[in-house]
Order: C-alpha cells, then structure tokens, then sequence
C-alpha cells in the first residue's frame, strides 16, 4: 500500500491512455511541483458527486496511476500537463488533504496486450458506433482513424467507446480481460442499436 497524490476527474482514464491537463487550481499546481522534484507518480479516479474544482467531491474507489511525460508552464500561471496512465489502483482510504487530496493506494498488477476476448467483434460495433455518429454530425470523420483499431488493446478499445463515464468505470474495476471484453462488447452493441435507431429518427425527421 502507498500513499500517492491525488487528481479526481469528471472522466474514467484508463491504464495505456494519454491524459492532457491544463491545471490551475493553486492546490494542484502545487502537487504537481511537488511531484516533480521527487519523480513520483499521481492517481486519478472518477468524481462520483461534486466538481474537479473546488473540492468537497465523492470519489469512486477504482482508479488509475500516472505518470507524467510532459509539462509545460502555460499563460496566466496555469500549467500544461501530458501523462499516461500505467496502473489500475483500489483507493484503500483518503486522507487528509495537504493542501491536495492523498490516499492510500493497492496496486493491481494487471496489463492487457493486443490479443483480448471477443477483439473482432468489439472493433466491428466501434466501426459501427462511430460510422453512425458521423453519420448523426456528432463527430468529426478525422475524430477515429479506423485503420488502428486492430492495434488497439483493450483498455484503449474502452477507452475509445463512445460510453458514459459509469459505465467506463465499471469497465475498469472488472478484474479479468475475459470479464471486461464481455462487458465491452454488450455495452457498445446497446450503444450502436441506440445509435442506429437515433439515426433513422433523424432521417425521418428531416424529409
């Protein structure tokens, strides 16, 4: 168990994922330089109630470690930041903020390559997905290079679904690659029906 500096978020990162920040928030302008003079890494989860700013939030217990790749200072005083996600984490208890939140984290030693359940099923429904939403004008064509998603592992295949954030978290608190493909693979085939039916309504309504 280690204690680590903590960045709550309004979305779900998962392990392999880039993750930009723009920071602030005089608390997490100092995390961030305290984390830098000593090389630690950082932990993100997913705000359950409450705002990435400002405090007073309720977290999820599942998250992410990261690690920072990039950073640079930004006008105004406010920081640009480029991480990766590398681990997902249990967060065992919180504890006091100083002057930013810390917890105590479990570090699962979990990874997922290349090779998962039900891979070319899970690529035909997000080609689908993303098909219908340029279809929809709610994305850009250049938004998806289709071409990569056999490369795709399948923390970045949940990544890239086009799912709300519950349900990417309960995409990575599942413990098995089994498991989690399962679950990708319904969820994404609901959100293309979903899609598809919002489709032909807007087709309908626009004759």
């Amino acid at each position: 168990m280690k204690a680590v500096a903590m960045f709550p978020l309004g979305t779900v990162l998962f392990p392999g994922v880039h993750l930009p920040l723009r920071i602030f928030e005089q608390r997490y302008l100092q995390l961030f330089s305290d984390i830098s003079e000593t090389n630690q890494d950082f932990g993100t989860c997913l705000i359950e109630k409450g705002h990435e700013v400002g405090g007073n939030d309720s977290r999820f217990s599942y998250g992410t470690l990261c690690k920072v790749v990039d950073s640079e200072e930004l006008a105004l005083g406010q920081l640009g930041i480029q991480s990766i996600g590398i681990k997902r984490v249990i967060i065992k208890k919180w504890l006091p903020d100083n002057p930013y939140p810390m917890a105590n984290l479990e570090i699962l030693d979990d990874s997922e390559d290349t090779d998962f359940p039900y891979k070319q099923k899970i690529i035909e429904e997000l080609e689908r997905c993303y098909v219908l939403l340029v279809q929809m004008g709610a994305v850009q064509p250049e938004s998806m290079n289709i071409k990569i998603l056999g490369q795709l592992d399948l923390f970045s295949a949940c990544s890239l679904a086009p799912l709300g954030q519950l349900d990417k978290y309960n995409l990575l608190k599942l413990d098995t690659s089994e498991d989690r493909s399962n679950s990708l693979l319904s969820l994404i085939t609901s959100e293309r029906e979903t899609l598809a039916a919002m489709s032909r309504l807007q087709q309908e309504e626009s004759k």
